[in-house]
C-alpha cells in the first residue's frame, strides 16, 4: 500500500479516525458528535472525507488539524445510508432512511440540485463508472437503475421480495453489477446495453446477513462482509469462485475496501477494529485498533 494512502473508519463512537497505513497508528481523529456514521467516502483527490449520518453529511478536510467538520450537506430526514464522490470530486450521491436518492454540488451547501423517489428506505447507492447512472437499493428488496442526464428511472429489480437489499457495486470495468440481502445471499448481473441480465446467484453467507459487497480496482475479485463474523472474496473470472474466507473477526464485519492495486482488503468490524489483509495469503497484515464502538465504514484513498 502506497505510504501516503488515506485510510479511515467511522463507527457508533461519533468518531472517524485517520490512520498511518505502514503502522497501523492512530494519526488523527474527527469528531461527528451528531450521530454514528453510517458510510464514509474519500474524495478522488484525498482531499475531503464524506461521512452520512442523522439529517446529513458532513464532509471533513484530512489536510487541516480542526476536528470537526468544514461543511454539511442538509435535506435528508433521518439516517443518511450511502455517500459516494464523483469521479472528479465535484458532486456527492446519497441515499437515506427518507426514501431518497439526493445529488449535492460540492461547491454549495444550500441543498440538493437533484431528488429522486425511492419509495421505500434506501440502504445503498452505487455510481456507474460512466457518471451518468447511479444504482440504489432498498429495505423492500428493491433495486432501482436511475438515469442522471433524464433524471428517471430506467430499470428496477427485485431480486427477492421484500428481503432488504444492504449492499449494490458496480464493477469498475462497468460489464457487472453485485447485489447483497438479508438473506445471506449475493446476486450477480451481467450489464449489457439497457437491461442487467441475471449471472448467478451466491448462497454467499447464508442464512446470516450480508452486509456489504465490493468490486476490486481491476474488476477481478468481489468482497462480501456478513453478521457471521466473516469477509469472503470470490473470483469473478472464475464464475465467483470463493478463493479466500477472512475469519479472523470477533463480530459483524460491516464494511470493506479494497487497495488500488487489489492485493490486499480492509475490514472494519464491530469488534472495533479494522484489519488489512493480504490477499495472496489471506493473512491479517495488520490490525488498526483505537474506536471504542463498533467501526461499520471504512475508506482508502491511494
Amino acid at each position: 500500500m502506497d505510504k501516503n494512502a488515506v485510510i479511515a473508519t467511522g463507527g457508533y463512537d461519533h468518531t472517524i479516525r485517520l490512520w498511518s497505513p505502514t503502522k497501523g497508528a492512530c494519526k488523527r481523529t474527527l469528531q461527528h458528535g451528531e450521530s454514528q456514521i453510517n458510510a464514509l467516502d474519500i474524495s478522488p483527490d484525498g482531499t475531503y472525507i464524506a461521512a452520512a449520518g442523522l439529517d446529513n453529511v458532513r464532509v471533513f478536510d484530512t489536510q487541516s488539524n480542526i476536528p470537526s467538520a468544514s461543511y454539511s450537506y442538509e435535506g435528508h430526514v433521518g439516517n443518511v445510508t450511502a455517500v459516494g464522490f464523483s469521479r472528479d470530486g465535484s458532486w456527492m450521491y446519497t441515499g437515506g432512511d427518507d426514501e431518497s436518492v439526493k445529488i449535492f454540488d460540492i461547491r454549495t451547501t444550500h441543498g440538493p440540485q437533484r431528488n429522486f423517489d425511492q419509495q421505500s428506505p434506501v440502504t445503498c447507492v452505487a455510481l456507474h463508472p460512466n457518471q451518468a447512472e447511479l444504482i440504489s437499493g432498498d429495505k423492500d428488496g428493491r433495486m432501482v437503475r436511475w438515469d442522471l442526464r433524464a433524471n428517471q428511472c430506467i430499470e428496477h429489480l427485485i431480486p427477492a421480495v421484500d428481503v432488504a437489499i444492504r449492499s449494490v457495486s458496480i464493477s469498475p470495468d462497468a460489464n457487472l453489477v453485485a447485489a447483497v440481502n438479508d438473506d445471506g445471499n449475493c446476486y450477480v448481473w451481467q450489464l449489457t446495453g439497457h437491461d442487467l441480465c441475471a449471472l448467478k446467484m451466491l448462497q454467499s453467507h447464508t442464512p446470516a446477513y450480508v452486509l456489504q459487497c465490493k468490486f476490486s480496482p481491476d474488476s477481478k475479485l468481489l468482497a462480501t462482509t456478513s453478521s457471521d463474523t466473516t469477509a469472503k472474496v470470490w473470483d469473478a473470472t472464475k464464475d465467483f469462485e470463493l478463493t479466500h474466507e477472512l475469519r479472523e473477526h470477533g463480530a459483524w464485519v460491516w464494511d470493506c475496501a479494497f487497495t488500488v492495486d487489489s492485493s490486499m482488503l480492509m475490514t472494519g468490524c464491530s469488534d472495533n477494529v479494522a484489519r488489512l489483509w493480504d490477499l495472496s495469503t489471506s493473512a491479517c497484515m495488520q490490525e488498526f485498533k483505537g474506536h471504542q464502538r463498533a467501526i461499520t465504514a471504512v475508506a482508502l484513498r491511494e
